[in-house]
């Protein structure tokens, strides 16, 4: 990736709320974030999903004198300095965005071939038939929105090979939300929701139509989730130690033992 890099600015910069994993700063109309191994990678990845129409991802921009990964700003509201996520992120109006916006993304990421030798956060490996470049972390979190309506998908950190399939576990996982009721008034969605009726309407927007072994995908794409977060706090990552303080792998645990107990009505109810 060379376009924009070594690019400078004298603008103030500006901590952005949340990034508990990477430092980001937002200096004028850009975002700065330290350059990681697979930071040219996911350059070409945005450029090339953003030349085929897909702008709700931002533009890549190369790197600052400091070698930080320079993106586009997206203007609008984020869940990432408020502890219940606000009630906007729950309305259907903004699931229906999510399953579209999610399948335009796939649609442009189609075609995309990754170089000989990628290097990628998740999963550093070729593609396997039929798999695609997926986002993998696309939740509530990673949303710049306004009201209902869905401006932006950042954090692009762990894109890698994966299947639509894992994808829209994932999805079903962080967005319907699936979970324990306490767990879903624990982030601010009311735990009384129909949780068939969203899946359904997160499914039907994005035009998933082979759901078999949907819930059990939830599930594995949980654990890895879960074993990730232990896995990298027991090697001493900072950052990994303080999520698994915060008691996410305890958290994501109860939520794996909820779907194996509903899972088998769920996905009843979704072919």
């Amino acid at each position: 990736m060379s376009r924009h890099d070594d690019v400078t600015s004298d603008t103030p910069e500006e901590r952005l709320p949340g990034g508990k994993l990477t430092i980001v700063v937002r200096e004028g109309d850009t975002v700065r974030r330290p350059g990681k191994p697979w930071s040219r990678d996911v350059q070409r990845l945005l450029l090339h999903v953003r030349d085929r129409g897909f702008l709700l991802a931002p533009e890549p921009r190369g790197f600052d004198e400091q070698d930080r990964e320079i993106l586009s700003y997206i203007e609008g509201d984020t869940s990432a300095s408020v502890v219940h996520w606000p009630g906007p992120l729950w309305s259907e109006g903004l699931l229906a965005e999510v399953g579209r916006t999610v399948a335009a993304y796939h649609r442009a990421v189609s075609d995309f071939v990754p170089n000989e030798v990628a290097h990628w956060q998740y999963r550093p490996r070729d593609l396997r038939p039929g798999e695609i470049i997926c986002h993998h972390d696309f939740a509530p979190y990673n949303a710049v929105f306004k009201g209902d309506r869905l401006l932006g998908m950042i954090d692009w950190d762990g894109a890698g090979p994966g299947s639509v399939q894992e994808e829209i576990a994932f999805l079903a996982w962080q967005w319907v939300p699936l979970g324990p009721p306490e767990l879903k008034a624990k982030i601010g969605c009311d735990p009384r929701i129909d949780e068939v009726a969203r899946l359904r309407l997160l499914l039907d927007s994005y035009g998933y139509e082979h759901r078999a072994g949907l819930i059990d995908a939830v599930i594995e794409r949980a654990e890895i989730s879960r074993s990730g977060i232990e896995e990298s706090a027991a090697a001493g990552d900072p950052a990994y130690i303080t999520l698994r303080d915060e008691g996410h792998p305890r958290d994501i645990e109860r939520i794996i033992r909820y779907l194996e107990e509903v899972g088998r009505n769920l996905q009843a109810a979704i072919e």
